[in-house]
């Protein structure tokens, strides 16, 4: 037998719990009464449990549709996130237009504050060669990330007219600079990247700080030293560094100096450089080994004069395959300008035409055709050689 004492100040209510009968009995004492109730629990559980019950049956019959309906939505938007990826999930209104589909590819376009859906294919799946190494399904989506990332920049920015800023230093020292980097960037055998990461951080602390003449080839190591440990996998050592300086410097100029750079750029780096839109550009076109070479000499000249600040990445690659199938006499060179790769807009004022690519393709073409008059050498050395194809030399006699 169970039993439950409830013990207030005078009276005092006993429960015993019987299987058959429920027996009350009251036994008042002189000093304190004292009140024994005895109780089917069954019962009184099953009485206080019921309507609960049945109210909540009422309730979720009410809100069964309504339920339904929200699971089907969220359903539905969760299979509609899966298909996209982690850069196309919806952050913003412009995701509104971000299905992108296998085949068509939708570019988001900003005019007068409204925005439109164009439809395009950047590469042709099918004439593209099998090759392990070519993510042939993923191509259209890398170039329209390419471009977005184009379009959105880092911070701060290449000045195309910051030279007139430095006191101590002028276009002529740059081009000394750069060219010199080329030099120890193919002696190291370091990756293509590191060269064009190499030469934006100089222009973007030089578009910033200004710098003395004694510390410019300084910045120059410390800006290699940074994209070889973003890009590469072996690494030289500052000593390394500071040795093809002659020792001009010591390691901890070098470490303050790199510190400095960081802080300065906000430890932005990555950046959608010209060779990696040349790199896909070229598969698209079909180009061989030799034409392959011919873009990359014309991209890497072009590094050390100052114009190859004045375009964007996209423009640059696009003159270069311009060029390159002109050279070679290829029918469907128009195509370069034509596709308008470079054609992602999201500002109202900056708009592309084929007149941007052809202007940059001349100032390529000038600067190439008198590198032999100036004293900026190591590119068309570098390219001179066998393993490259000669195809300085081929410009050169043509």
């Amino acid at each position: 037998m169970n039993s439950l004492s409830i013990k207030p100040k005078e009276n005092t209510i006993n429960v015993n719990n019987n299987n058959d009968e429920v027996n009350t009995q009251l036994n008042k004492n002189n000093n304190n009464n004292n009140i024994s109730v005895n109780t089917n629990r069954n019962k009184v559980l099953n009485f206080r449990i019921e309507k609960p019950i049945i109210k909540i049956d009422k309730i979720l019959k009410k809100d069964s549709t309504m339920d339904n309906i929200e699971i089907n939505e969220n359903k539905e938007n969760i299979e509609n996130n899966m298909n996209l990826t982690s850069r196309e999930r919806p952050k913003c209104r412009l995701d509104k237009y971000s299905n992108l589909n296998e085949n068509d590819k939708i570019l988001v376009v900003k005019t007068h504050r409204k925005f439109k859906k164009i439809k395009k294919n950047f590469f042709d799946i099918t004439k593209i060669p099998d090759n392990v190494q070519i993510p042939k399904e993923y191509l259209n989506k890398i170039y329209l990330n390419l471009l977005k990332e184009e379009d959105a920049g880092i911070t701060p920015k290449a000045k195309y007219n910051y030279m007139k800023e430095q006191k101590e230093v002028n276009q002529q020292m740059r081009s000394i600079l750069i060219d010199w980097l080329i030099d120890v960037h193919f002696k190291f055998g370091f990756t293509d990247e590191t060269l064009f990461m190499t030469v934006s951080i100089i222009d973007r602390y030089l578009s910033v700080n200004q710098i003395s003449r004694m510390k410019l080839q300084l910045l120059g190591i410390t800006a290699l030293l940074i994209a070889c440990k973003h890009e590469e996998i072996d690494l030289p050592k500052i000593d390394d560094f500071t040795y093809i300086t002659d020792n001009a410097y010591v390691k901890d100029e070098v470490i303050h100096m790199e510190n400095e750079v960081l802080k300065v750029l906000n430890f932005s780096l990555l950046y959608p450089s010209p060779i990696k839109f040349y790199e896909y550009l070229s598969v698209n076109f079909g180009f061989d080994k030799k034409m392959h070479l011919m873009g990359k000499y014309l991209m890497e000249s072009f590094l050390v004069d100052l114009k190859y600040i004045k375009y964007k990445p996209s423009i640059i690659s696009s003159a270069c395959i311009y060029i390159v199938m002109k050279f070679f006499k290829k029918k469907n060179y128009q195509e370069s300008y034509n596709n308008k790769f470079y054609s992602l807009i999201t500002d109202e004022n900056a708009k592309y035409s084929e007149h941007d690519v052809k202007d940059c393709a001349k100032d390529i073409c000038l600067f190439v055709d008198n590198i032999s008059k100036t004293k900026f050498l190591s590119c068309q050395k570098k390219y001179a050689k066998p393993e490259l194809e000669k195809v300085s030399i081929l410009i050169m006699n043509n």
